[in-house]
């Protein structure tokens, strides 16, 4: 499955924290295409990034909503 059918996917079922995580992976650090396979969106998804991704995305969050 690429990046972007679960990205499609993640919003018809409303998983509004991986359509988030999706965004900004693609969209802002540019680390993920939408071509992509889903094994690359596992890495980002690891315990040990967890707590930083949180914040990442809470920030990202913050400055999207003022776009």
């Amino acid at each position: 499955m690429t990046v972007r059918e679960l990205y499609e996917e993640a919003i018809s079922g409303n998983y509004y924290s991986l359509i988030l995580l999706i965004e900004y992976l693609v969209k802002e650090r540019k680390v993920l295409e939408w071509t992509g396979t889903e094994d690359k969106l596992d890495y980002y998804l690891q315990d040990r990034f967890h707590k930083a991704m949180n914040e990442y995305l809470a920030e990202y969050e913050r400055r999207r909503g003022r776009s």
